[in-house]
């Protein structure tokens, strides 16, 4: 047996995913087991202020990198107990960091996390800094799963879409005969998720339910969808700095709406947007959702419903492929510290846009 520890924490800052896989058949991965460490409230206050320019952001910075490895560490150890297993079990930790500020148009893309600092916590190497290498070649530096998807998930015969939730929402397309392609779509639960907390002071709408007693207002869903990045063809990716509240008061007076039509317009965007950005790929077929956002019934529903619609043969949850819809990234990670440890090149090129494939990642070795 060959392990590898997966670690990320996405946009929505709900915690991090930590999984454990096996490559030890022919580096062929295997998913062995996960768990989330969910973020304190103060955690994903003190996250997401630095996704904004603010005051002191080094200083804020550097003690929010230090939290994330304390954390991750946290999480590692769990996972490693839940296991049976040791330090020396494991070759490598991939560990995504956390992201606060996204902006490859500039040439550099920062996710926090002192993974020196996580190294001397586990006493394992770390592997982290996955997204600079591609982004130097001229890509987007993300989304950085699909090679990943294309793995696990290809399928011969069938057209399948793969989707991922989480604070923003990407889709990798896997075409029979063509290239894997993916791309970011728009927010998914970032906007939902800040209403819920700004309206009803709870971190997410569970299941839709305020959503769905809400009524879309169609003039605010159409000037939101009027944003160049919908209208802009791939390769391309975003984050908190277009998907946040400012993004929601372009529509004046879009606070004074009733709360469960705020939720419900914020909702109706994730679902239209999806919906309408696999137009670009000219394919039908089979979407398979996975990430945070699986588990919004009403959310899954508008999806289903607008996808249908528009052709594609139906749209269910990753769970019909047999994958836990809540640990794929974090499996994807430990699949790619697996690649940057053999020193083995992920083929971005087709999906982020960059020059050529790259060795994505940066080694912090355990203390000697």
């Amino acid at each position: 047996m060959t392990f590898y520890i997966g670690l990320m924490s996405g946009t929505s800052i709900d915690g991090i995913d930590c999984v454990l896989a096996d490559f030890a058949e022919n580096g062929k991965p295997e998913y062995v087991s996960g768990l989330e460490l969910p973020w304190s409230p103060e955690d994903r206050r003190m996250f997401s202020a630095l996704t904004a320019p603010g005051p002191d952001e080094i200083h804020r910075a550097g003690i929010a990198g230090c939290r994330y490895a304390e954390r991750a560490a946290e999480a590692v150890k769990a996972l490693l107990a839940k296991n049976s297993l040791s330090p020396g079990d494991i070759r490598a930790v991939a560990s995504h960091g956390q992201t606060i500020r996204h902006e490859p148009e500039h040439g550099f893309t920062a996710q926090i996390g002192n993974h020196a600092l996580l190294a001397a916590l586990t006493g394992i190497d770390v592997v982290a800094d996955f997204r600079s290498a591609d982004i130097a070649l001229g890509g987007q530096g993300a989304p950085l799963v699909p090679a990943f998807h294309q793995e696990i998930l290809g399928s011969a015969e069938d057209t399948r879409f793969i989707i991922n939730i989480g604070g923003i929402s990407n889709v990798t397309a896997l075409i029979p005969g063509r290239r894997v392609t993916g791309y970011d779509l728009g927010p998914g639960n970032t906007l939902m998720d800040l209403l819920a907390l700004k309206l009803f002071n709870a971190p997410c709408d569970r299941d839709g339910l305020w959503a769905s007693q809400g009524r879309v207002n169609e003039a605010a869903l159409s000037l939101f969808m009027g944003d160049p990045f919908f209208k802009a063809r791939p390769p391309k990716s975003t984050g908190r700095e277009l998907f946040n509240e400012r993004f929601l008061m372009r529509f004046p007076g879009f606070e004074t709406l009733p709360p469960r039509d705020q939720l419900a317009t914020a909702c109706e965007l994730t679902a239209r947007s999806i919906a309408d950005g696999l137009s670009y790929l000219g394919e039908k077929g089979d979407i398979y959702i996975c990430g945070g956002g699986c588990h919004n019934a009403y959310l899954i529903e508008r999806i289903r419903d607008l996808a249908l619609k528009r052709g594609h043969r139906k749209a269910t949850t990753v769970s019909d492929l047999g994958i836990d819809p809540d640990f794929l990234e974090g499996f994807a990670f430990a699949w790619l510290g697996y690649r940057f440890i053999m020193r083995k090149p992920v083929n971005m090129t087709s999906v982020t846009g960059s020059r050529a494939p790259a060795i994505m990642g940066c080694l912090y070795p355990q203390p000697c």
